[in-house]
């Protein structure tokens, strides 16, 4: 019996049917690009105005807690003749466009997913966190995944050095891509990868990360970023985790018992994994696995944290046991989007929305453990 059970493929589609998709797509995100959201209001529009005040210098201020990337992408975008909402939104719609050619390249690594490459990246397009997350809230949470994609489309290919690139890369653009290191590192060590890899990814970060220091910022705050974003007073700050249930626990009272709970849970996903042989399924089993343990128990954990994870689990839409897991996924992301725009005003949805989520990665433990028991059905490699 094979341990990862797939259905039956999906049949082709016409090309007209496809374009027309891809217009739909571009008409819902043109459609919502007038709305202001508060983070647009708080941070993106001002950091815009940054950019069209100062120009280029702007890049060594001090005004915004992201990285390099996604700073100079939004100075490209200040040079548009655009609304200043309009030159953010399409930076974010770029990473949209991204993020479905990355999909399309992973599942075509991937036939065992049974999804034409085509499929799935319209599917990925029309995942509502997806599509509200560019041109309704402005985030920028498609560019880094995009990259993560690529980081697991490489590891199908047995590419470690870009595997180890391309995650660096995704780092570079958002802290949340650690969230993928667990399993990069285990599926490293089990294959052998040099440990001079993990070295040029962090040698890439820096690279991508140091320039506005050329620009007159300090060492020291260009460094500083990413911690200066852990610094949440919340437990949860608005994602649909266990955390939720303890609205009136602090960060600093519960932060180091929920890394405790996490790090506990990513080793039985580690022992889960190392049980039997490994496989191309069961490494993307591991990654969609770990991104969604992670922003489940990880404390500080915000309303778009699990969205690297509901977009890898699109691989398991035509998987037998596994196949609602995406939709699970896709509709507890749709309820937290909808209270954020609520302006969190309701807090029961959140609570129901987090104890489906712990079905959900419960069912993806469970998999993988189960996945331990038999060899698994090897697919033949694919050159590159």
């Amino acid at each position: 019996m094979q341990p990862f059970k797939v259905m039956q493929p999906v049949r082709r589609y016409p090309t007209w049917t496809i374009v027309v998709v891809g217009i739909l797509a571009l008409s819902a995100r043109l459609t919502l690009f007038p709305y202001v959201s508060g983070d647009s209001k708080i941070f993106l529009l001002p950091w815009m105005q940054e950019f069209r005040d100062n120009g280029a210098a702007a890049l060594g201020g001090q005004f915004s807690n992201y990285n390099f990337p996604y700073l100079f992408l939004m100075f490209l975008g200040s040079l548009l003749p655009l609304e200043p909402l309009f030159a953010i939104k399409l930076v974010s719609l770029a990473g949209d466009c991204m993020l479905a050619l990355s999909v399309g390249a992973l599942v075509a690594q991937f036939p065992t997913a049974r999804l034409l490459p085509v499929t799935a990246a319209v599917v990925a397009l029309f995942l509502p966190t997806v599509l509200l997350n560019a041109s309704m809230w402005g985030q920028c949470d498609a560019i880094y995944t995009s990259f993560l994609i690529m980081s697991l489309r490489s590891l199908m290919r047995n590419d470690r050095h870009g595997a180890w690139s391309w995650w660096a890369i995704a780092l570079s653009f958002k802290l949340q891509a650690v969230f993928f290191l667990p399993a990069l590192a285990l599926i490293a060590l089990r294959n052998r990868h040099s440990p001079r890899l993990p070295a040029m990814a962090v040698v890439i970060w820096i690279l991508l990360s140091i320039p506005p220091v050329l620009f007159g910022r300090s060492l020291s705050s260009t460094f500083s970023i990413y911690f200066h974003q852990t610094q949440e007073d919340r437990l949860a700050a608005g994602a649909a985790n266990i955390y939720a249930w303890f609205p009136g626990t602090t960060a600093a009272e519960g932060k180091f018992p929920a890394i405790a709970i996490c790090a506990s849970v990513l080793l039985l996903a580690a022992r889960a994994y190392w049980r039997g042989r490994d496989s191309r399924e069961r490494q993307v089993l591991l990654v969609v696995t770990v991104l969604a343990v992670c922003p489940l128990l990880l404390p500080q954990m915000h309303d778009r944290y699990f969205f690297a994870a509901e977009v890898t689990s699109l691989l398991l839409l035509r998987h037998k046991r596994l196949f609602p897991v995406p939709w699970v996924f896709s509709a507890t992301g749709l309820f937290v989007y909808v209270l954020y725009f609520l302006n969190n005003q309701f807090v029961w949805p959140l609570l129901l929305a987090s104890i489906v989520q712990c079905w959900a990665v419960g069912r993806l433990l469970l998999a993988l453990w189960r996945t331990g028991r038999a060899a698994p059905t090897r697919v033949a490699a694919t050159s590159p």
